[in-house]
């Protein structure tokens, strides 16, 4: 699908001029500048919106035999996040890279390696049941509403199975979006621009006009940057610490604190902050 409203038309019809200059460029918006608010706000979901649930993790480990604290599972999330970025860029396909993460974390949180391959399965079929990425963190409702009240859409665009609606209605988070968009159900997955267009199309607002966030440069940023929205890079792990192609956040909260134009960190830099 084309842009809603033709690429030919004046910049001066454009809302921001951010958004009418990657409309002529195609690129992404660089680092040092400011965020400006789009008509929507697109968010991808797995480590942008929900987070893995380290407890219910802990808890099944603990059934199989193995003890591994909370924090240990936590301090390794940012070793486990690299070597999943790795193995995207190496093309790994999503139920590789799902395998490759989950050994990776385990083995960093201290998993003997004898036992990891019997846990992984184990989670497998715990995340078929109950999906493991739960967690909302605090104060990322709020801060979507706050958005939602200065009139900007909101929506998720997933690489998914088939389960999200299902989930968030689970966790509250069904009634903060105005469209979930399920790579499983809609048959097109991220970065194909396909699955961008189709939720600007059921916002009915033109791509030039959305945001997107998620937190792999090559599906999330590029893939948005591809369909003509701009693209935002969420990097609660701090995985991607030299980002320069686009802005870099630590939270989606933290974007939304800059869109509303409040006080944030700039784009491009990772304060220190827990998100695990």
């Amino acid at each position: 699908m084309g842009p809603l409203v033709s690429e030919s038309a004046p910049c001066g019809e454009r809302k921001q001029a951010v958004r009418c200059a990657i409309m002529r460029n195609h690129g992404p918006l660089m680092s040092s500048q400011r965020m400006s608010r789009p008509q929507a706000l697109l968010l991808d979901a797995g480590n942008t919106v929900v987070f893995l649930d380290h407890a219910v993790v802990a808890e099944t480990l603990a059934e199989l035999g193995h003890d591994v604290a909370l924090a240990s599972l936590a301090s390794a999330l940012r070793t486990a996040n690299q070597h999943y970025a790795r193995a995207l860029r190496g093309g790994a396909a999503h139920e590789d890279g799902w395998q490759h993460f989950m050994a990776s974390w385990l083995a960093a949180a201290g998993v003997e390696a004898a036992a990891v391959a019997s846990a992984v399965v184990r989670l497998r079929a715990v995340h078929d049941e109950f999906n493991l990425w739960r967690r909302v963190p605090p104060g990322l409702i709020e801060a979507l509403g706050q958005l939602s009240e200065t009139g900007v859409s909101l929506g998720i665009v997933s690489n998914s199975e088939g389960k999200l609606a299902r989930l968030f209605a689970q966790l509250g988070l069904d009634h903060a979006f105005d469209i979930i968009i399920d790579s499983a159900v809609e048959g097109v997955r991220k970065p194909d621009p396909e699955i961008f267009h189709r939720a600007c199309r059921r916002l009915a607002i033109e791509p030039s006009d959305c945001l997107y966030a998620g937190d792999i440069p090559e599906v999330d940023v590029v893939g948005a940057q591809q369909a003509g929205l701009a693209g935002v890079l969420i990097d609660p792990f701090d995985v991607y610490p030299d980002y320069q192609d686009a802005p870099r956040y630590p939270s989606v909260a933290a974007l939304v604190t800059d869109l509303l134009g409040t006080a944030a960190p700039r784009p491009g830099l990772h304060p220190s902050g827990d998100e695990s």
